[in-house]
């Protein structure tokens, strides 16, 4: 369904995204998953085409076979929430304050054509119950302040879902919440994946949720891709240092008792990346042929970019 093919991203002489490749099925979920600053969700707004117009973009972003980088902006606004939709990090910032929640999804399905004011209401309400807010009827005149962080969140889905879209981007959408409107937010999404088989790329930095929702996992770095494989493959025995890293630095217990084990250092600047292995600088077994010379791909159903990829690094 989702084809992104050699996607490379700049801005001036500088790489943001280097040469990023990945596939997207229907009914399937993929993370991607990383540090701020690995590319994940210039990733999403390149997919979306909401990137600025100073960033040069170069390869191939295709959906059913149509290469959204070659279409205009009027072609690719009639994709935007059509067949391509996305819920955003921030459920404080991402709606109208101004316009109350009923006629933010009922804008949606009129802005395409599929309903008229009245019947796109009536839509809006029954998506509001969809995911999950009591009294959705009423809610539909509330205003985003009136209600709370997972209720804003769960209006997103709502706006993002209305026109059934073959694609959802969610990018992060449960870091500003706590951590129990996080699993209710992760489970509804997976429901609504489940229900109407569409392709969810999910974007987080916490390897944490990815069994709980993702079918396969990308982990990226520095805008480039360091392991791609099945989610409980990659989590339970993960072939690249920097994943292995990842996995490790997940709280666990208590931690006076078991103290946190961050990756040492810190993500590079843009570019000032090496010309091999993004992750050289921070990479506990890094050689000078990491440094200089782009890492080989193991071409198996778990695939890490790494010249040690054989290694253990436990």
């Amino acid at each position: 369904m989702l084809a992104v093919e050699d996607l490379k991203i700049r801005i001036g002489n500088i790489d943001l995204l280097r040469g990023l490749s990945f596939t997207l099925g229907r009914g399937e979920t993929l993370a991607l998953v990383g540090e701020s600053g690995s590319g994940k969700s210039l990733t999403a707004l390149a997919i979306m085409g909401l990137l600025p117009p100073a960033m040069q973009v170069h390869g191939a972003i295709r959906l059913d076979g149509r290469d959204l980088l070659a279409l205009d902006e009027p072609a690719y606004c009639a994709l935007r929430g059509r067949k391509i939709a996305m819920v955003f990090q921030e459920p404080m910032t991402a709606l109208n304050p101004v316009m109350n929640v009923g006629a933010q999804i009922a804008e949606v399905l009129i802005q395409h054509g599929l309903l008229d004011r009245q019947a796109a209401l009536a839509e809006a309400a029954r998506l509001l119950d969809r995911v999950g807010i009591a009294d959705a009827a009423t809610r539909l005149g509330s205003f985003p302040h009136e209600l709370s962080g997972g209720q804003r969140q769960r209006v997103i889905i709502a706006m993002a879902i209305a026109c059934q879209p073959t694609l959802l981007i969610a990018d992060e959408p449960t870091s500003a919440l706590d951590a129990t409107v996080q699993v209710e937010i992760i489970e509804l999404l997976a429901q609504i994946r489940a229900e109407s088989g569409m392709g969810m790329l999910f974007i987080t930095h916490d390897l944490g949720v990815v069994n709980r929702i993702a079918d396969r996992v990308l982990v990226l770095y520095g805008g480039m891709a360091m392991e791609e494989g099945d989610a409980q493959d990659v989590i339970a025995a993960p072939r690249h240092p920097y994943t292995h890293g990842l996995i490790a630095a997940i709280p666990r217990g208590n931690a006076r008792t078991r103290p946190l084990n961050p990756i040492p250092g810190q993500v590079p600047g843009a570019g000032r990346f090496p010309p091999g292995c993004a992750f050289f600088s921070r990479c506990p077994r890094a050689t000078d042929l990491c440094r200089n010379v782009l890492p080989p791909l193991s071409e198996d159903g778990h695939r890490a970019w790494c010249h040690h990829v054989g290694r253990k690094w436990a």
